[in-house]
């Protein structure tokens, strides 16, 4: 691959852009790694802790990778499990969309869900957007308002899409670049998608367990029974009088969070 970087990288990212398109993979790289021993430690019949693994590591190995360079900073969605990398202008999004080689210009995004419709308010428009007449009703338009660390991200930030292909036998390809959410999830590419060179060697960022600590003899182990344990410690709070004047009932679960995780891209 080509060591020239497109007009559109040193835009977003300046004198940084060689390393984040090296970092990135260098970081799918680990990413397939960890997965793959991960799937080999359980010895499934599956590809369910693979799929799972991969998922975890598409955010984490670039947060690895990338969070040394100078000005990067990590973004936590609201109600995502991951936090998201920020180098310069640029918000960078690793997605699964292929488990085989594919056209990438063809690509769609694996859900539509609630982040995926915050990340793209830092996206081009689309070239055609669905009016009330496409949807069928009237006085209804789809729009998404950043939360969490998205609605802190500086103005002028350009969403960078970086999607691969991978199953649980090798990783075949990755891209990058940015591109406008078309209608059914498909991608409506600004710039040229240009390949990501992918390394041979796995790099490690931390200590990771390499034998089983070693247990106390079974002499020496205490079994105790379940009233032995030690006494849970519950928190409790007071109810504000104006609430037990007006009769309002106690509340005894905290509401439930809108949860942004895709399930259907961490089954891939």
């Amino acid at each position: 691959m080509s060591e020239s970087l497109s007009p559109w990288t040193t835009d977003v990212f300046g004198k940084q852009a060689s390393a984040v398109r090296m970092f990135l993979g260098q970081a799918l790289r680990n990413m397939q790694a960890n997965a793959q021993a991960a799937q080999e430690q359980t010895d499934s019949r599956t590809n369910h802790t693979y799929g799972t693994a991969r998922w975890q590591n598409q955010f984490e190995r670039v947060q690895d990778e990338l969070k040394d360079l100078p000005g990067a900073t990590p973004v936590r969605p609201f109600g995502f499990p991951f936090e998201l990398m920020l180098v310069g202008r640029g918000l960078i999004y690793p997605f699964l969309y292929s488990k085989t080689k594919a056209d990438v210009r063809t690509a769609r995004i694996p859900s539509e869900s609630q982040l995926v419709k915050e990340l793209f308010t830092f996206a081009p428009e689309p070239k055609h957007v669905q009016d009330a007449f496409d949807l069928g009703f009237a006085g209804t338009v789809l729009t998404a308002e950043p939360r969490g660390g998205l609605a802190a991200i500086p103005q002028g930030t350009r969403l960078i899409l970086v999607p691969f292909a991978c199953n649980a036998s090798e990783l075949l390809e990755a891209h990058w670049g940015i591109a406008a959410l078309g209608e059914n999830r498909h991608l409506e590419w600004a710039t040229v998608p240009e390949p990501l060179a992918l390394p041979q060697t796995v790099t490690s960022h931390g200590t990771r367990l390499a034998s089983v600590p070693e247990q106390a003899a079974t002499s020496t182990r205490k079994h105790t029974s379940f009233a032995e344990g030690s006494e849970p410690t519950l928190t409790l709070s007071s109810r504000a009088a104006s609430e037990r004047l007006r009769h309002i009932p106690p509340q005894t679960e905290a509401q439930p969070v809108e949860d942004q995780t895709s399930e259907e891209d961490a089954t891939h």
